[in-house]
């Protein structure tokens, strides 16, 4: 994901690729913008085609992005082609700049173990897509980028995602971000439809090196209580949302989130998302103004 702040609802269902239906395509269309006059887009494309042979998947992807910031802005594309054999699949893609191309490879292995489901990745390019700023564009900043996730479901009403990621930066910077997202309670009010969780979140990053081509503070943490609640009116849609806040120790100041979104299911093999997230939790800046809205679309479709 371009942003180090990840969720645990970006784990791939994919681990286990297994399903009778043999092919998948998804449309996804992403949208960042902050109080720092920030602003990030993309378009994306991808299909795949499950069991070729019995170990073996294949997949392509495509897609269009920007970014851009005080009036300037660069626009480019991104391509590839991913293999998928057992537990390990391998992106060889392409990032198609205004004036330069870089070559991405990323290699994952996604596994599950008793109640984990776990992933372990590695990719590299520039760090624009770790940063939203558009210095590491400028000065070709790259990141070799290494996480590490692990989801794992207790019982039907608690569970847990962890993360750790590495960023080695060609600055001489390295970042270390930990994360966690902890759903303790899970429950329904009156009707199996109206669903609700309470969940305590946690992000803390580190960095190296103080410099000014992107953030990169010393240290910087956010811990959030939150609330989540969900109603399925039909199999045609839901309505999900989330509220947060907590407290940052370093910055002083208290993070918040919220956001809403509408599902649905309409046909056994379309699924759809739309929403949006706001927020003032660190991710680029210190300050009690910053604040960022991000919101998306996907369509998934199975056959």
């Amino acid at each position: 994901m371009p942003i180090s702040m990840l969720n645990k609802s970006q784990v791939s269902k994919d681990i286990d690729s297994s399903s009778a239906r043999l092919n998948y395509l998804q449309a996804s269309a992403y949208i960042f913008t902050d109080s720092d006059d920030i602003t990030f887009k993309s378009i994306d494309l991808f299909y795949k085609r499950s069991n070729i042979t019995k170990n073996i998947s294949l997949a392509v992807d495509i897609g269009l992005f920007s970014i851009s910031q005080n009036e300037k802005e660069y626009d480019g594309m991104r391509y590839g082609g991913t293999i998928y054999y057992d537990k390990f699949s391998l992106r060889l893609g392409i990032n198609d700049y205004d004036d330069f191309t870089e070559f991405v490879p990323t290699l994952m292995y996604q596994n599950k173990y008793r109640k984990h489901s776990y992933s372990i990745e590695y990719t590299r390019q520039n760090a624009l897509f770790y940063t939203y700023s558009l210095i590491p564009y400028e000065k070709r900043i790259v990141a070799d980028h290494f996480s590490v996730s692990d989801y794992i479901v207790f019982n039907n009403k608690t569970d847990i995602w962890l993360n750790m990621q590495l960023n080695l930066f060609s600055n001489d910077d390295v970042e270390v971000t930990g994360q966690f997202d902890w759903v303790f309670y899970k429950n329904t009010f009156m009707t199996p439809k109206l669903t609700y969780s309470f969940a305590l979140e946690g992000w803390y990053t580190s960095h190296t090196k103080e410099h000014n081509d992107f953030y990169s503070p010393t240290f910087t943490d956010s811990t959030m209580f939150r609330f989540n609640t969900q109603y399925l009116f039909s199999k045609y849609i839901g309505v999900r949302a989330k509220i947060g806040t907590g407290y940052s120790v370093m910055d002083e100041n208290i993070p918040y989130k919220y956001g809403a979104w509408i599902f649905g299911n309409p046909i056994d093999s379309l699924e759809y998302e739309i929403g949006c997230l706001q927020s003032n939790a660190a991710r680029l800046s210190i300050g009690g103004d910053y604040h960022y809205t991000e919101c998306n679309a996907k369509v998934g479709y199975t056959w």
